[in-house]
């Protein structure tokens, strides 16, 4: 079921062979040739399914994620940044029968104070954020956010982050889901630096005291590198 940001749903049908793989191509079905949409995927058994997108007419830039397994009343993001040639998109989805009214709380660097706001998502849809033109305050920041239905039908929520480089549009980019609850813990496996890479670990506070925080960066040999933050009450910070 594809469901576009005007709230139109659009059915398509396949039958999966057991131990089968298919590819849907959404572009060549009627209506969504050119749209914005999310997409639910139900089955009468257990399947897997994933996402891929590309842009332009070559393929020079494309994203993937893993699907959802449910939509949730909150979601939480701490990568995000619109500032120089980054554009920053939120992309809700509101997979069920009434409307959601939603708060994005956008989570600034310390000392600054969030940004609130809110959305309505209409049954059905999709509906997008492009967080460079929310507000002056979003036009040039490193952001994460909080988004929480106030009333209304659990969603899913997305974050998708492009940097244009001179002469190409969208030159890079990612796509990613919210988590679902903050924690005391977690882990990273990827991670490298020196002369190609560059490794940044975001944090995001959504709390309201502030969180002192360990990080131990592992490395091949079993050497581990220690260090110790502070991310203020309900801010976003970068390493």
């Amino acid at each position: 079921t594809f469901q576009r940001a005007d709230a139109t749903v659009i059915t398509s049908s396949l039958t999966l062979a057991a131990g089968a793989r298919a590819t849907v191509r959404p572009a060549t079905l009627a209506g969504l040739a050119q749209a914005e949409f999310s997409t639910r995927v139900d089955a009468d058994a257990l399947v897997v399914a994933d996402r891929t997108m590309q842009w332009d007419g070559s393929a020079y830039g494309s994203h993937a994620e893993a699907s959802v397994a449910a939509p949730a009343t909150t979601w939480f993001f701490a990568e995000g940044a619109t500032m120089g040639d980054f554009d920053l998109f939120y992309l809700l989805q509101n997979p069920g029968a009434t409307t959601s009214e939603v708060e994005v709380t956008y989570l600034l660097p310390a000392p600054a104070a969030p940004l609130v706001k809110r959305y309505t998502v209409l049954p059905g849809s999709r509906f997008t954020i492009w967080v460079d033109q929310e507000d002056a305050r979003l036009a040039q920041a490193e952001v994460g956010a909080t988004i929480r239905v106030v009333t209304g039908s659990p969603i899913i929520a997305e974050r998708s982050m492009y940097r244009s480089l001179p002469g190409t549009a969208f030159g890079a980019g990612h796509n990613s889901a919210g988590v679902t609850a903050p924690a005391t813990s977690w882990f990273l496996a990827e991670g490298a630096t020196g002369a190609y890479f560059d490794l940044f670990v975001l944090l995001a506070n959504p709390g309201t005291l502030d969180a002192a925080v360990d990080v131990r960066y592992l490395l091949p040999d079993g050497t581990v590198v220690s260090r110790s933050y502070i991310v203020a009450a309900q801010s976003r910070s970068n390493i």
